[in-house]
């Protein structure tokens, strides 16, 4: 793994949360409310190794093309989840860090302790929702059937351990007042980190 030690740890949000919590959407509307407070904030965009998903910024690979990237040290963090492999690389993360910009990263929550290893003054957020609308949600979006849909809502049942979250909001009403709330929240640490 690269050593980053003059990287401002601080600037770094990952959110977490099951499947079905909202996080991409929860996350792209924060970014849009923390633009219209002057406040510079943007996305990691994850390489993954399955499908292309029409409702996600992600970078697709196959996972021979991955498995190269990470055997060079290309990425900050990586996880094995849902037969995939998901990667956030150094380049982006080191790009928005040194335009002094929020950088928020949708991340497992089983990688958390590692992120907190990694960058151990980044934020963490939780986002959470009821497990009947996760479900909801997850079925609705048709990105999984049969043994991966029944992989996926297991895993949104069972406690997965994870540090403490800063910052934990619901997502269950309406986006932009969830996004409002989150926005707010990063806002004063933004101001706060750049003094």
């Amino acid at each position: 793994m690269k050593s980053e030690a003059n990287l401002n740890t601080k600037l770094l949000v990952f959110v977490v949360g099951t499947s079905g919590s909202g996080k991409d959407s929860v996350m792209q509307e924060t970014v849009s409310y923390l633009a219209s407070h002057n406040i510079p904030a943007s996305t990691l965009r994850r390489i993954i190794t399955r499908s292309p998903d029409k409702n996600e910024e992600s970078t697709f690979m196959t996972t021979e093309d991955f498995l190269k990237l990470m055997k060079n040290n290309e990425f900050a963090l990586s996880w094995h989840i849902y037969d995939n492999w998901y990667g956030c690389g150094w380049t982006p993360i080191k790009d928005a860090v040194t335009r002094n910009e929020l950088l928020l990263i949708n991340v497992s929550r089983s990688i958390l302790f590692k992120a907190r290893e990694v960058f151990p003054e980044c934020l963490i957020v939780h986002v959470t929702v009821p497990k009947e609308i996760a479900e909801s949600r997850i079925k609705k979006r048709g990105r999984e059937d049969g043994r991966g849909l029944t992989t996926r809502l297991n895993r949104m049942k069972s406690n997965v351990e994870m540090p403490t979250p800063n910052k934990t909001v619901e997502n269950t009403g309406d986006l932009h007042k969830t996004a409002e709330e989150l926005g707010k929240y990063l806002k004063e640490h933004y101001l706060a980190v750049r003094g």
